[in-house]
């Protein structure tokens, strides 16, 4: 009997130690968390885009850095002052993607790798907009072609003129060759923004313009001038006022939108333009 009971209580206690132990052995809980990632209109043309990590679970976690993960570009991170993230709360955040990798088409699944209370966790990605990351893996290929064989660049002159009553700055478009690959290039349209036109100097006939073989340069001549929108919403919410497009195709690719930006001094006659047209 004696034996039988110490027994029972061994077993018990072996039991509660097993117990125990597997207690303490057991894996911290994964917060539950969403991953997202979008591009706002205003960031069209550039890198950015706007992600977004929300707390799904009823504990408060800490984010501190974010990756983007996906075989079409090269992982890019972007820290996070600490975002301390309550139950059902988001954090968004602006980051980068990186250089396109090119050569094959990415297929796998995007991912957001996101420090978490010290602890890394990869994240599926929900891509808002499901063509978004193949679209811009795309465009920054068809660029690195484009970047090989020629360069596009908008120059500006200093003195506007006028025509037809109204003010311009003049300038061209300068195409330049780096490789006979740039044979084949064509200048096929121009855009302007919000505020801005931009125009060929010889009026639409003028285009398409073609980098012909033999020739290094070709120059494109333009007139920049107000698009003549005056009101309060387009004079004070215009976020791309000076993002003016060249659109150009390289030969086997489609339509590529390059897009050049005024230097410093332009940018004021510009502004100074658009003020005297809306005074």
């Amino acid at each position: 009997m004696w034996s039988s009971w110490r027994w029972c209580a061994g077993w018990l206690a072996c039991a509660l130690l097993v117990s125990c132990s597997a207690e303490q052995a057991a894996p911290p809980r994964t917060p539950d968390l969403d991953a997202s990632i979008t591009q706002f209109r205003n960031d069209e043309g550039t890198r950015n885009l706007r992600a977004g990590v929300t707390n799904g679970s009823d504990t408060t976690v800490t984010v501190s850095r974010a990756t983007l993960d996906w075989a079409g570009f090269a992982p890019t991170s972007v820290d996070i002052d600490d975002w301390v993230l309550e139950p059902g709360r988001t954090a968004g955040f602006t980051m980068q993607y990186g250089d396109a990798r090119c050569g094959a088409d990415p297929d796998a699944v995007p991912s957001l790798v996101v420090l978490v209370d010290d602890v890394e966790l990869r994240l599926p990605l929900e891509v808002q907009d499901p063509q978004l990351l193949v679209r811009l893996h795309g465009h920054e290929c068809a660029q690195q072609r484009l970047d090989a064989a020629a360069s596009v660049t908008l120059e500006l002159d200093a003195e506007p003129v006028t025509r037809a009553g109204e003010e311009y700055l003049p300038g061209a478009v300068l195409v330049r060759r780096r490789s006979d690959a740039a044979d084949g290039l064509q200048v096929v349209d121009l855009g302007g923004s919000v505020l801005l036109h931009l125009d060929p100097r010889q009026g639409p006939d003028a285009l398409p313009v073609r980098l012909s073989t033999g020739r290094d340069t070709v120059r494109l001549p333009v007139l920049a001038g107000s698009a003549h929108r005056c009101d309060a919403h387009a004079l004070g919410n215009s976020s791309q006022t000076f993002l003016l497009s060249v659109y150009v195709r390289l030969r086997g690719d489609p339509v590529q939108r390059v897009i050049t930006v005024p230097d410093k001094e332009s940018k004021a006659r510009l502004t100074s333009l658009i003020l005297r047209d809306c005074r």
